[in-house]
């Protein structure tokens, strides 16, 4: 029974601690906050262990950064600089050309790493100095392209909406295209509808032969008549 309870719910339950947010409660939190003044005695309650007051009160939201599984978020979501991360930046840090700047690090660490193989093929154990040159250097052309995400993001969003803009255009034209073709089928069955209904309202004739028939044969039927009266 129980297990089909749990199934049977879209949504888990509220946590049991709401229970502590009763009138009184919150009435007595409201002065504490006005005073700043929090009784040191737990609040008892029947179905719940003993709180303090101060328990009740929300937490500050947080300002600056916050923490997530041992991982620290900034609350203002933007790219440190180079200097916040302590590692040495190796470009101008003014307006730049980005692709300028890009291909004069990647000319210095194809430099650099043929530095690291001499360093290899000469003294083996000095290599760690060229590995951190080159790690610099790569993360210098990292920060230059995240600099650049805001833009491109921009950029593909532009696209995007030019691309869903034209899209409806197209099928905007292609309705009323469609539409009009309709309304153009629907006159042309409505006139042929008012040409058929005018021409079987007009009045019947019959061909001039069938009327000859017909008097031929009314003047055969008056001779037979006329000559069985007489054989009678």
């Amino acid at each position: 029974m129980e297990q089909q309870q749990s199934t049977g719910s879209a949504w888990p339950e509220p946590p049991k601690f709401y229970k502590r947010y009763t009138a009184t409660n919150v009435e007595r939190l409201k002065q504490a906050q006005t005073t700043q003044e929090y009784p040191d005695e737990p609040i008892k309650h029947p179905h719940l262990p003993d709180f303090l007051l101060r328990s009740m009160d929300p937490p500050v939201p947080p300002t600056e950064s916050y923490a997530v599984f041992d991982q620290h978020w900034k609350v203002q979501d933007r790219l440190p600089t180079l200097q916040e991360q302590n590692i040495k930046q190796l470009f101008p840090t003014d307006k730049i050309d980005r692709v300028k700047e890009l291909k004069r690090l990647n000319r210095t660490l194809l430099v650099q790493f043929l530095n690291l193989l001499e360093t290899l093929s000469k003294n083996p154990e000095e290599f760690g100095k060229m590995i951190e040159n080159i790690s610099i250097i790569f993360i210098n052309m990292h920060h230059i392209l995240n600099e650049y995400r805001p833009h491109q993001a921009r950029e593909a969003l532009r696209i995007l909406m030019e691309e869903q803009l034209e899209k409806k255009r197209h099928q905007t034209t292609q309705i009323k295209m469609k539409t009009q073709e309709t309304m153009n089928m629907l006159e042309q069955y409505g006139l042929t509808i008012s040409s058929s209904s005018s021409s079987s309202s007009s009045p019947s004739f019959c061909p001039p032969q069938l009327s000859e028939t017909n008097h031929q044969t009314e003047a055969m039927d008056v001779d037979d008549a006329a000559q069985a009266d007489n054989i009678a």
